[in-house]
């Protein structure tokens, strides 16, 4: 991270999926539920690779939110899945739309990444363009922020990318330290967290990835996990059958991790701390099928379980893992070293490579007097991206790779700009047993540091 600067990619409590019967309609004070699915398999026409279950993933999806009382539009296939078609699909919800409602859109089929002015900007690839390039084509990061504002009388909106390089569709909003509440009940959960504005996203991959296709289920790996997430008692155990986003998000990281690709997830501008809150499939009517099980043996000869934790045991405590991390962010864009002290082990060390390949090697007292040196000399840091992948973890350690690209703003009036920076990080839990603390910090990375 800058020998001299960050900030914060908010703390992620994020939100996903659906909605029960009626009575759960009434108790969460959602009129309506709007979901917009798109599916691609034939690129033919754009010369680009076609895909195995991209459609079969859309089609999944679909039924579950149809399952769960959602006013479903599908645009499935080469046909519907056009440019001209989302759009059409967007405008027609927006003009439907009160703050009483919700709305989730799902994309699943070829992504791509496109470098302009030094900035990377992800696409999503859908038929209806001359080539693969044509702006017909590609539904870029600057449209899915224009499709969130036309949709902006939604109290929630949900945007998950089951497609390559989907990491960058993330526009990343901070917050405030302590803004997020404790969910000290169910009650408290529906009642206060569904009422907050909520603007997220959950993606198949990093920015730089590349997303396995063939699945269990005739879904991709992605989406398998996505909607095993939401049967009974698999990412929640709760008896009601609610499931928050934040514990399907951390499930479905935590299992469909692997060296290819690891998903990412976070916060669009205006998202104000809630949660978008879900029901497992037995609340739906029809119920949907089970998808088959995978056993450990076979995700581990695919890659999946590189690490000695199981998923099942880490799931639960990403969020507590990555706090450290979220907190030195926070630190930089509040210039609060108290709380970038309190984020860092006695023992850490901070580790990087300088322009002209000098590296270098601190130790805590050093990474301490550097930050109190850069905090009152900045005047603000804007945040153009940030993402964080969550790597593995063995015993009381783990390990996260993160990505962003920043602007610096100096009291002198000078602009640093870091763009595109990976990064390391090792936490370490605590002898406490509920925090967690930064060890090692490895920052200019080539790459994000994945297992």
């Amino acid at each position: 991270m800058f020998s001299s600067a960050i900030t914060l990619f908010a703390r992620i409590a994020i939100a996903i999926l659906a909605i029960t019967g009626a009575s759960s309609v009434r108790a969460q004070a959602f009129d309506h539920s709007y979901a917009l699915v798109i599916g691609v398999d034939d690129y033919a026409s754009l010369g680009l690779q076609r895909l195995s279950n991209a459609e079969s993933d859309a089609q999944a999806v679909a039924r579950y939110f149809g399952a769960q009382h959602y006013e479903v539009t599908s645009l499935i296939g080469a046909q519907a899945a056009t440019k001209k078609n989302v759009a059409d699909a967007v405008r027609a919800i927006a003009a439907r739309l009160t703050e009483r409602d919700r709305f989730v859109f799902f994309f699943a089929g070829h992504g791509k990444s496109k470098r302009t002015e030094g900035v990377d900007v992800a696409y999503l690839v859908v038929p209806g363009g001359r080539d693969r390039n044509d702006p017909a084509s590609l539904i870029s990061t600057g449209d899915i922020t224009d499709y969130s504002r036309q949709l902006d009388k939604a109290r929630h909106q949900l945007f998950i990318f089951d497609s390559c390089y989907a990491g960058l569709m993330g526009q990343f909003q901070t917050r405030a330290a302590g803004d997020r509440p404790e969910f000290d009940s169910e009650a408290f959960l529906v009642k206060d967290l569904s009422a907050r504005r909520v603007r997220q996203y959950l993606s198949a991959g990093g920015e730089d990835q590349e997303v396995l296709d063939n699945g269990p289920g005739r879904l991709s790996w992605f989406t398998y996990f996505l909607l095993k997430g939401v049967e009974p008692g698999v990412a929640s155990r709760r008896t009601s059958g609610l499931i928050t986003f934040s514990e399907l998000a951390t499930y479905v990281q935590a299992l469909s991790a692997n060296p290819k690709h690891t998903p990412a997830f976070g916060s669009l501008a205006g998202h104000h701390g809630g949660e978008f809150l879900l029901w497992s499939t037995a609340q739906g009517s029809p119920r949907i099928a089970r998808l088959p099980d995978i056993s450990r043996q076979t995700l581990r000869d695919l890659g999946f379980l590189t690490r000695s934790d199981t998923p099942e045991a880490v799931g639960a405590s990403i969020e507590l893992m990555r706090a450290p991390i979220d907190n030195v962010f926070e630190a930089w864009t509040t210039k609060d070293l108290a709380l970038y002290r309190a984020q860092f082990d006695a023992s850490a060390v901070q580790t990087g490579r300088l322009k002209g390949g000098k590296t270098y090697q601190r130790g805590y007292d050093e990474i301490m007097a550097r930050r109190a040196a850069d905090f009152p000399r900045l005047e603000r840091v804007e945040v153009l991206k940030y993402e964080v992948m969550y790597q593995g973890s063995e015993g009381g350690e783990a390990s996260f790779g993160a990505r962003y690209s920043m602007d610096f703003h100096w009291r002198d009036g000078r602009v640093t700009r870091e763009h595109n920076i990976n990064e390391c990080y090792r936490v370490r839990q605590q002898p406490d047993g509920k925090r967690w603390a930064i060890v090692r910090n490895d920052d200019y990375q080539r790459r994000i540091c994945y297992q």
